[in-house]
């Protein structure tokens, strides 16, 4: 029996947990297989995901089990289990719906709340266990209850422990609905159907919007309104909303997005503001992760060899190396990004999506050209002469941005961007080099940009 299901309904993806046992409760096989599943909700035919549980229960967060030999590695089993899987759910590109058939609770109940919208049986609970076993809230649940309840009804919720019933979650406004556990198959249905039928770039957006509103100022939100709303407006659904608003017809809304000018993405959330001290020190304080990415780059190239043999016999690289190669280059991103002062936060040490303001965004994997994947060096050459040109200019600018920065405490936008410009030309080289793509890198901004700051 598989620990985690999942089902395909045209493009509704459903993601069961499936331990029915132990009220679902997840293990490290189960976090593993999750993984697996919310990755397949990237597929841009899947335009909506729903989450839910097998038998009486939707998740009762972390099996307990797994401790008894003890618990001295809890940190990394966050980081590495729950954390990815809520970080997953927002990076989704599509709406994901909570369907709780029963108890959720502890990071069970995170991973609930994590969700765009909550379905609820009129037998599900949703209970902040923690506080129980002498424990503090995980899995995102402190930051999802806040600012869905406020702090102090958030705060008196999570250390009391109470055990709410979904009509009290619903009188909160932790759940959309509440419908009877005969119904809520049916109704489930119903609501993914209903998002998987809407403008699907546009909800996820939306989404975005909503997620980046928490930490964001006015201008900084209404620069990012503005941006978003440019971008959509090229969109096919775009078209389509306002010929069928015209037309006085139904929208026959496809989700296509706008296509990309390349699959390897720079994201910008930089607001250009630095800090004089740790601009001061730059060079030093970013040495720890200049002897990582080196390290990891050596490692990187007998991967690189191995990928190559791998994808000229079989048309596309394994999604193990897909993935660690896109880690490897996110990683090299983000350490640029800090070095020469493309942004100012000091980076995390393991090359996660969206922990860093100046991130990469890379496509899934994809068939290549097997012909491309053979003479890749020689096609590479010239991109990486003007890469080497680039990160040239890149470095000189680095020098100048450091003395005004130190300054004024600020990085001039216009110069932030053309290092940008610079940075997001190279990431493009390397993912053409480790076969991330066969994409060659491309010398326009378009899309290949994606700026939200103020």
């Amino acid at each position: 029996m598989a620990e985690v299901e999942s089902r395909r309904d045209g493009a509704v993806l459903t993601i069961t947990l499936n331990r029915p046992d132990v009220l679902n409760a997840l293990n490290g096989a189960a976090q593993t297989a999750l993984a697996a599943a919310l990755e397949q909700g990237r597929d841009p035919t899947v335009r909506a995901v729903v989450l839910t549980g097998a038998g009486r229960g939707f998740c009762v967060g972390q099996d307990l089990q797994e401790f008894q030999s003890g618990a001295s590695d809890v940190a990394e089993r966050l980081r590495d289990g729950f954390n990815q899987q809520v970080l997953a759910i927002r990076r989704l590109e599509k709406p994901v719906l909570a369907v709780v058939n029963g108890p959720a609770a502890g990071a069970g109940l995170s991973l609930a709340l994590a969700c765009d919208v909550l379905i609820a049986s009129d037998e599900a609970s949703f209970v902040p266990a923690f506080i129980g076993i002498g424990l503090v809230p995980d899995a995102g649940g402190t930051w999802f209850a806040r600012r869905l309840l406020g702090a102090s009804r958030a705060f008196e919720w999570f250390t009391t422990g109470r055990r709410l019933t979904a009509a009290e979650a619903l009188q909160w406004g932790l759940v959309s609905e509440v419908v009877t556990a005969a119904e809520l198959g049916r109704r489930a249905a119903e609501v993914a159907e209903l998002f998987a039928a809407m403008p699907t770039r546009a909800v996820w957006e939306t989404k975005r919007l909503f997620d980046a509103a928490e930490t964001a100022t006015l201008a900084e939100q209404l620069e990012s309104e503005a941006w978003t709303q440019a971008e959509l407006v090229r969109t096919s659904d775009f078209s389509e909303g306002v010929a069928a608003f015209l037309e006085k017809r139904d929208a026959a809304f496809t989700g296509q997005a706008v296509e990309a000018v390349h699959p390897v993405r720079l994201v910008v959330h930089d607001d250009l503001r630095r800090w004089r001290l740790t601009v001061f020190l730059r060079f030093l304080l970013a040495l720890p992760h200049l002897f990582l990415a080196t390290a990891w780059l050596y490692l990187a190239l007998p991967v690189a060899v191995v990928n190559w043999v791998i994808v000229l016999a079989r048309g596309t690289a394994p999604s193990g190396l897909h993935a660690w190669n896109a880690r490897f280059l996110r990683y090299w991103t983000h350490v640029q990004a800090y070095a020469w002062l493309i942004s100012d936060p000091f980076p995390g040490f393991r090359g996660w999506y969206g922990t860093y303001p100046v991130d990469l965004e890379i496509a899934p994997r994809r068939a290549q050209a097997r012909w491309k994947t053979l003479l890749r060096l020689p096609l590479a050459i010239p991109a990486y002469v003007l890469s080497a040109v680039l990160a040239t200019v890149l470095q000189v600018l680095a020098v100048i941005v450091w003395f005004i920065a130190l300054a004024i405490g600020r990085t001039p936008k216009g110069m932030r961007d053309l290092m940008a410009y610079c940075l997001r030309y190279n990431a493009q080289m390397y993912a053409y080099l480790l076969l991330l793509t066969d994409r060659y890198p491309t010398l326009a901004s378009g899309s290949g940009f994606q700026f939200e700051e103020g």
